[in-house]
């Protein structure tokens, strides 16, 4: 068999939380230029400007989309702020998967307990491809929840048929 390559980009939905944070910063923002205004009028302008391009700033930083790169049973993760900025956020090979389930799915909610770290590279929706991976990952047992598309999950249950379980 070739090498297997796939790639997929999750974008995460807006929720209430980031609604209200982005309330919050342009709050601040005014409370700022406010400030400024009523103690240091020299430095209005300058505090509109900063406090301007601050909100702005941290507004598009809320823009968060996940790429998924699978290759040979590795996969890595990226996250993309802002459809600018890209840091790989985690490697780790599926053949260290303990046990992959749907995020619903009973039978196994029990292996998907006790982990030290949970993280999150979904949508923040439940959907049919929304899956949840049990690992070691640099001395912690990790839970990961992502939305591989039905070919990286042909790709990983391939390689991990006994410890992937598909939603019926």
């Amino acid at each position: 068999m070739g090498d297997i390559f796939k790639e997929q980009l999750v974008t995460k939905k807006r929720t209430p939380k980031d609604g209200m944070i982005t309330v919050l910063i342009i709050l601040a923002a005014i409370l700022v230029i406010a400030l400024a205004f009523l103690f240091i009028p020299q430095v209005f302008l300058f505090a509109v400007i900063i406090a301007g391009y601050g909100a702005y700033w941290l507004i598009q930083r809320q823009n968060i989309e996940y790429e998924y790169i699978y290759t040979n049973g590795d996969l890595d993760i990226d996250k993309i702020i802002n459809k600018s900025k890209r840091k790989r956020v985690l490697s780790v090979s599926v053949k260290d998967f303990d046990v992959m389930a749907h995020v619903e799915d009973k039978n196994h909610a029990h292996e998907m307990t006790g982990f030290e770290k949970n993280l999150d590279f979904s949508s923040g929706e439940i959907k049919s491809n929304t899956y949840a991976a049990v690992f070691n990952h640099n001395n912690q047992k990790v839970k990961m929840i992502f939305e591989p598309n039905e070919e990286i999950l042909k790709g990983i249950f391939h390689l991990i048929p006994r410890k992937l379980y598909l939603k019926k």
